[in-house]
C-alpha cells in the first residue's frame, strides 16, 4: 500500500512538473502513466452526496466513495512539484531548454504513437477526429497571448479555463495561461506566495476539474475510440510547441539552430534522449499489459 502511494506520489510530481512547463499537459502525463481513466473517474466522485457524507462527518465512507486512497498522494505530488521546483525547473529549462524539451517531445510522440497503434478505427469518421485534433493542437499553440490583467475576475476564470486543459492530454494548461496573458502571473505569484491570487485561481481550477471531469468521463465511456483519435490529435498537433530548437520562437532545424547562433544544437545528446523517452513509454506500455 505504501508502495503504490509512493508511487502514486511521483506520477504526481511528474505530472506537477509538466504543467509548469509550456506545451506539456499534466493529462498526458497521466495518460502515460497509465492513470489517466481513474483520475477523471475520481474526480467526477465528487458530488452532492459525497460532500453530504463530509458533513455528516462519515469520514471513512467519504474517503471509500471518492478514492482518496488514489488523490492524495497524486495531488501531493503534483503541488510539491508547482511549489517546490517551479523556480529550479524554470531554471533548468532555461540553461537547458533542447535537452529538456528533447525529453518531453520524445515522451509525447511516442505515447501518441502507442494510442493509435492501440486503436482500432470501426469507419473513416473515427479515424477523422485524429486531425481534427491535430488542427486544434496546432491553432491553441498559435494563438498570439492575451494582455496581461491582473483582475481577480479573469484570474479565476484563467484557473477555470487552464485545468480544463490540464486533464485533456496534449493541451498544456501552461500553454493556456500564456495566450490567456496569465503565466507569467501564476508563476511569479507561487514563487511569492501571494495567496490572494493562489486562492482565486485555485477556486477556478476546483470548479473546472469539478463540471469538466464529468464531461470527459461522458465521452470516455460513450466515444473512447473517437476520444482517443482526438487526443493524440492534439497530442502530436501541439508538439510544435516544444520542438527543442527555437530562434525567437520559430521552429528550425538543429543545423540552422547552430548555424545561426553559433552555438552547439547537441544533436547526438537531443537524438539520445529522445530515444530513452521512447525507451521509456515502451516500457510503461509492457508493463501496463502484464498487469
Amino acid at each position: 500500500m505504501k508502495i503504490n502511494s509512493l508511487i502514486l506520489f511521483f506520477k504526481g510530481t511528474a505530472m506537477g512538473l509538466a504543467d509548469l512547463v509550456p506545451g506539456i499537459s499534466g493529462g498526458t502525463i497521466a495518460l502515460i502513466t497509465n492513470i489517466y481513466m481513474e483520475l477523471i473517474n475520481t474526480i467526477k466522485s465528487f458530488n452532492i452526496r459525497s460532500i453530504k457524507l463530509l458533513f455528516e462527518l462519515k469520514f471513512k465512507k467519504f474517503y471509500s466513495s471518492t478514492n482518496l486512497k488514489f488523490l492524495i498522494p497524486l495531488v501531493l505530488g503534483i503541488l510539491f512539484s508547482i511549489f517546490f521546483f517551479a523556480s529550479f525547473f524554470t531554471k533548468v529549462i532555461e540553461y537547458y531548454p533542447i535537452h529538456i524539451f528533447s525529453l518531453f517531445f520524445g515522451l509525447i510522440f511516442f505515447s501518441a504513437f502507442l494510442i493509435l497503434r492501440n486503436l482500432n478505427a470501426r469507419n473513416l469518421l473515427d479515424f477523422s477526429f485524429f486531425f481534427v485534433g491535430l488542427f486544434l493542437g496546432i491553432i491553441i499553440t498559435l494563438i498570439k497571448p492575451i494582455p496581461e490583467s491582473d483582475s481577480l475576475f479573469s484570474i479565476f476564470l484563467s484557473g477555470l479555463i487552464a485545468i480544463c486543459a490540464m486533464i485533456l492530454p496534449g493541451i498544456s494548461g501552461s500553454t493556456i495561461l500564456l495566450v490567456l496573458g496569465k503565466y507569467t502571473l501564476i508563476l511569479d505569484s507561487i514563487k511569492n506566495l501571494d495567496f490572494q491570487i493562489i486562492f482565486v485561481f485555485g477556486i477556478g481550477t476546483l470548479f473546472g476539474v469539478i463540471f469538466f471531469s464529468r464531461i470527459i468521463s461522458w465521452l470516455l465511456n460513450k466515444y473512447y475510440t473517437r476520444l482517443m483519435f482526438f487526443l493524440s490529435g492534439i497530442m502530436i498537433g501541439s508538439l510544435n510547441k516544444i520542438w527543442p530548437w527555437k530562434i525567437e520562437n520559430n521552429i528550425v532545424s538543429p543545423f540552422e539552430y547552430s548555424e545561426t547562433l553559433n552555438q552547439s544544437n547537441y544533436f547526438l545528446e537531443s537524438t539520445f534522449i529522445f530515444l530513452i523517452a521512447g525507451f521509456f513509454i515502451f516500457i510503461f506500455e509492457l508493463r501496463k499489459k502484464k498487469i
